[in-house]
């Protein structure tokens, strides 16, 4: 088990305690979007552990998430060599009539293939993903067999392609689950391509064009695709690492675009949290961290004030969450306490702190112990006097392989 440090111990464990405070002020952006269209996931990219999942077998409208697969397939064409990115693509007459988002250049025009995928990242043009489908398959009806052909290798068993752009038709349909496969897909096959996806805007012929995926400028969020036609409502899929671990989220459905992007911040944060807090030897899911939130917020007597959750977004900060609203300042000395694991039943946590007590007697064996409910689990906890020997006792039990997290009360 790896060994974290003080400061990432005290992070995880203020995840824990105040239910992902970090995230509370998005609170009501998530109840605004779990609406009929809504499905999401996050998958570890690595493994493809489901981390996070709701309605993510539901049959939806991907838009213009589609163009991963356009752009999926021009990329096998220049590995295999049947494709160059100064080749030439030709806007066509059905392309030109597309409905936007439109690049918007005239029948005949063209541009290279390289601009082509640039374009559709950004711009998320459906003209040129029907001019490059029209490239790489002849026709786009064509084109779209060839990409169903591919989900299908790839496991993406509940989708079905009927364009290359996303434009609605009651055969072109996905899943949240298959959405999330592809991503997965794409940074397996094309690692060296992904960086295309981290665009935030570009210059055609002189024209800077702005892209759609506003969280690109947030730390740790690297790529993929946004979308959007009245039948799907918002769709996001993305992906970011941080701390080594790499995840791949999808949702879609969102009611508005921006509360699309903080459903999706939060889900991203909360699964690195999951992860993190797994490390610590904590049996913790993303669902579970933000059922704690929930009921942080649905529990206000018990739950930190707006200000406090401000300041808990500082790593050293530990802010006192429950009692009756005193002031912080009030209390002069904050108790602490040794978190030694979350379990899903009190007998568990019961058996951890006798466990604890037993291979340490004089450590652990005459300090007062304590179950605290965190949503659906129950936090085994010892008590110490002050920070300095909560993190003291900590370090023994983390020396022997053990999870431990010093906490502020």
């Amino acid at each position: 088990m790896p060994c974290l440090s003080r400061a990432a111990r005290r992070l995880t464990g203020m995840l824990i305690l105040l239910g992902l405070a970090l995230l509370a002020p998005f609170g009501r952006a998530i109840a605004a979007d779990t609406g009929e269209r809504f499905a999401a996931i996050v998958i570890d990219a690595e493994t493809g552990e489901t981390l996070y999942a709701r309605h993510a077998d539901a049959r939806r409208y991907p838009a213009s998430l589609t163009k991963v697969m356009t752009l999926f397939l021009a990329f096998d064409a220049i590995e295999a060599g049947k494709l160059k990115l100064t080749d030439r693509v030709t806007i066509s007459p059905r392309a030109a009539a597309r409905p936007p988002s439109r690049l918007g250049l005239p029948v005949g025009d063209h541009l290279t293939v390289g601009q082509a995928m640039d374009v559709m990242v950004v711009k998320s043009a459906n003209d040129v993903a029907t001019a490059l489908a029209e490239t790489l398959g002849g026709t786009e009806a064509r084109f779209a067999k060839t990409m169903t052909a591919k989900a299908r290798l790839l496991g993406m068993t509940g989708t079905r392609f009927a364009n290359a752009s996303g434009l609605p038709d009651p055969g072109h349909y996905s899943t949240a689950r298959d959405l999330a496969l592809l991503g997965r897909a794409f940074l397996r096959d094309h690692p060296q391509d992904y960086a295309i996806f981290d665009q935030e805007s570009l210059v055609f012929r002189g024209r800077r064009i702005q892209g759609h995926n506003a969280l690109l400028s947030r730390a740790g969020i690297d790529g993929f695709k946004t979308g959007f036609v009245n039948a799907s409502g918002f769709n996001l899929l993305t992906s970011g690492m941080r701390d080594g671990h790499r995840v791949i989220a999808v949702v879609l459905g969102g009611r508005t675009a921006r509360s699309r992007d903080a459903y999706m911040a939060r889900l991203m944060r909360a699964s690195f949290a999951a992860l993190t807090i797994r490390g610590a030897g904590t049996e913790l899911a993303v669902a579970d961290l933000l059922q704690v939130e929930d009921a942080m917020w649905a529990a206000p007597k018990r739950s930190a004030s707006r200000s406090m959750l401000a300041q808990a977004s500082r790593p050293e900060t530990l802010a006192a969450t429950q009692g009756d609203g005193a002031p912080a300042a009030s209390r002069t000395t904050p108790g602490w306490w040794i978190q030694v694991g979350a379990f899903r039943s009190k007998a568990s946590g019961q058996a951890r702190l006798a466990a604890v007590s037993q291979r340490h007697p004089h450590r652990f064996g005459q300090r007062r112990t304590d179950l605290v409910r965190l949503g659906d689990l129950f936090a085994a906890r010892f008590a110490a006097a002050s920070r300095a020997g909560a993190e003291a006792a900590c370090e023994v039990l983390v020396a022997d392989g053990e999870a431990c997290l010093a906490l502020a009360e």
